[in-house]
């Protein structure tokens, strides 16, 4: 693009348990050049996102890059991740006490298997130091992100920013909040909980919803709460927001209704404090997120 000889920074190989070419993704046939049983002999390895489940932690017999992965000498190769890759950070142990990211449908996976790791699905990217220990990026385009920070970091700003410029890579900046959903179905067998749940998923604008909750349960109130944080991972009342929030960002997107009549349609009669709340959960304040992915947005795509 600029004329001047190429002198490249990385030298990418592939790697997989055998060089056989399979299917990736949605059936892209991948050939990996370097097997897992060969030697370790790389600086930085780079996990992309993988197709897990996000509840479940990995069975390591289906997944022998875990194996290869925990063979690697860490004092010689950095290793960093992408979107659901930082699954595979944190079954080898890599990311106990440390802040990581993910893809935000992967929230319960963590909490669940991996209660150790300090997890920000606000952020897009997380390291604790720039050149040295893990780094993981935050779900799907998140990996643009990543390879900015390896380019600007082992290639220098320039080619970070001439990488930007070639690709169109927009200054995504630091949040996944607001491409985060509020409410993600996390099974469980607490059927009094359930019964919460499913009662308030109607009622998200009763004036005193948690005690409907807990009465809608059964149980009593002190029990409630602690066996509902145990089933779902949050306290009732955060529950309870995220729905309002939640169902707030579908009338922004679908509905004329100005910012206050979104927030009193979903149980705040208070204007001002729902948009902090707002601004507070998701990143953006009510207008900025109608801006973004508003029906205005994509009218002209029709």
């Amino acid at each position: 693009m600029t004329g001047e000889h190429e002198t490249p920074v990385f030298d990418v190989k592939l790697v997989g348990p055998d060089r056989e070419p399979y299917p990736c993704g949605r059936s892209v046939r991948i050939a990996p050049e370097v097997t897992f049983d060969g030697p370790p002999d790389c600086d930085l390895v780079v996990v992309p996102g993988l197709e897990l489940s996000p509840w479940d932690r990995p069975v390591r017999a289906d997944h022998p890059g875990l194996d290869w992965l925990a063979s690697l000498d860490q004092a010689r190769t950095r290793i960093v991740s992408a979107c659901t890759g930082a699954i595979y950070l944190a079954e080898t142990g890599l990311l106990d006490g440390v802040e990581a990211t993910s893809h935000w449908a992967f929230e319960d996976v963590f909490r669940r298997h991996y209660p150790k790791v300090r997890l920000r699905l606000d952020r897009g990217l997380c390291f604790a130091e720039a050149d040295r220990g893990p780094v993981t990026s935050g779900g799907t385009t998140g990996w643009q992100e990543l390879a900015l920070f390896l380019i600007a970091h082992y290639g220098g700003a320039r080619r970070a920013a001439r990488a930007a410029k070639i690709w169109l890579m927009a200054d995504r900046g630091e949040l996944q909040a607001p491409f985060t959903s509020m409410i993600r179905a996390t099974p469980h067998e607490d059927a009094p909980i359930r019964a919460a749940q499913i009662w308030i998923a109607d009622n998200y604008t009763a004036e005193n919803p948690v005690r409907g909750m807990a009465a809608r349960s059964g149980l009593p109130s002190t029990t409630f709460a602690r066996r509902f944080r145990s089933a779902t991972g949050r306290r009732p009342m955060d529950y309870v927001q995220a729905i309002r929030i939640e169902e707030a960002r579908q009338l922004l997107e679908t509905s004329p209704a100005s910012v206050a009549e979104v927030g009193e349609q979903v149980g705040f009669e208070d204007a001002a404090y729902f948009r902090r709340l707002f601004k507070k959960r998701t990143g953006l304040t009510p207008a900025e997120h109608r801006r973004m992915f508003g029906a205005t947005r994509f009218a002209h795509f029709e």
